[in-house]
């Protein structure tokens, strides 16, 4: 395959955009919905303090990292859900929620990684269809169109930090939504790509790109990518080819997001802050508002649960890999000079990150913070009139903390 047009030359002055899919229906007229653009409103904006009462507390280096929460833990169910890529938590979720007529739809997805496409699940086969991660840009809330139009009136999203945000705007700011039950189960989520964008990664990274499922970078410093034969590929994330580092692989939007924790979501359940476990049956879940409880309540006794785990420093992690992160954002001429590391090389640093390195809820908030600097680098160097609004203020003051702000080297800070 060749280079998508977008890797080859990349350029920075397109409108940002995330496909959300929030402008894409025809229930409203594009300019309505257009206002509630997360990349028009800017990332949290209003809307912490409107659903939990408060904004983060800056000194609260766990609510920096992953946003208002009433408790977090690890959960894994007792009977995962056959099919599920990470042992069906959010599909459990939804299903229970159908089912026992707390909502009346759920707007997920359904079709390939490749190729998502948005539905109003109305049943729980439908909802079953859903499983599974799609990297790439989605169109999730086109649903939100056909969930109007059938007189909805308690539905259950499942989406991105771009979708969430979009929705809890407009159905705050629509008064035609006001009469909406709305629950929330948002995905930790950064880096998705252009679908042409994905192939081209696959193509360049497995060895058979035709039979790839699903591929995650995981805990134990690796990029796993699962075939349809039950194969899984393990590349070190330091092995990785250069190219993929290149300014325009990712999208645009992905690079100017700040909340990929998903933090206004009632739910929140994903996998990265968890320890690594080789089934990828493990979750981690963080439970935002009282809708979040009344949804984790549906399948408590179907779930084990611990507490969280954590070793190691997060920040010390950041500040080592922070300049080698940030490079191909301001120099992106010298990403074609990098060398591939050979495996073996890459292996012994896996291990060595993995047992030295931050682990559990560290290893999360190690994630968090270097995506978020080099994300605020981004946004600075390529859309310098959005910084002020898409930059909410817990960003400017990480990037305080790790000398970000004056300088774009980042400087040895004590944090």
């Amino acid at each position: 395959m060749s280079t998508p047009p977008k890797i080859a030359s990349p350029k920075f002055s397109e409108k940002l955009c995330s496909h959300c899919g929030l402008c894409m229906g025809d229930a409203w007229p594009a300019e309505e919905t257009l206002r509630s653009c997360v990349f028009n409103t800017g990332w949290l904006g209003s809307h912490e303090e409107r659903i939990f009462g408060r904004t983060r507390d800056l000194q609260d280096d766990d609510e920096i990292a992953f946003g208002i929460a009433r408790r977090r833990f690890y959960g894994q169910l007792k009977q995962p859900v056959e099919g599920a890529q990470w042992g069906g938590i959010i599909t459990r979720l939804a299903l229970r929620a159908l089912e026992t007529g707390l909502v009346q739809g759920v707007i997920t997805l359904h079709g390939t990684m490749l190729q998502p496409k948005a539905v109003l699940a109305r049943t729980p086969d439908e909802v079953l269809r859903g499983r599974g991660n799609k990297p790439v840009l989605s169109p999730t809330l086109t649903a939100l169109h056909d969930a109007w139009k059938q007189g909805i009136k308690q539905l259950l999203v499942i989406g991105a930090p771009c979708h969430v945000h979009a929705i809890r705007d407009f159905h705050a700011s629509n008064p035609q939504l006001q009469d909406l039950e709305l629950y929330v189960v948002g995905i930790p989520c950064t880096d998705n790509l252009e679908a042409a964008h994905l192939r081209w990664v696959l193509e360049l990274v497995s060895d058979s790109p035709d039979t790839i499922t699903c591929m995650e970078f995981m805990q134990d410093y690796r990029v796993h990518i699962r075939h349809k034969t039950g194969r899984t590929e393990k590349i070190p994330f330091f092995c990785l080819p250069p190219d993929v580092m290149r300014p325009g692989v990712f999208a645009d939007s992905c690079m100017s997001c700040f909340d990929y924790i998903n933090s206004l979501a009632d739910i929140t359940v994903g996998y990265f802050g968890a320890p690594f476990s080789h089934d990828w049956k493990r979750q981690w879940l963080i439970l935002r508002t009282e809708k979040g409880e009344r949804l984790f309540d549906l399948i408590s006794g179907e779930i084990d649960i611990s507490p969280e785990v954590r070793r190691g420093d997060a920040g010390r992690s950041v500040r080592a890999g922070l300049e080698t992160t940030i490079e191909p954002v301001l120099h992106p001429e010298l990403v074609a000079h990098r060398k591939q590391l050979p495996r073996i090389a890459g292996n012994l640093l896996c291990l060595i990150a993995r047992f030295s390195g931050p682990f559990g809820t560290e290893f999360a908030r190690y994630s968090v913070h270097i995506h978020a600097l080099r994300n605020y680098v981004f946004v600075r160097k390529h859309y310098p009139e959005r910084f002020q609004v898409l930059v909410p203020s817990h960003i400017h003051e990480l990037a305080l903390r790790y000398g970000l702000v004056e300088n774009e080297s980042p400087q040895r800070t004590d944090i």
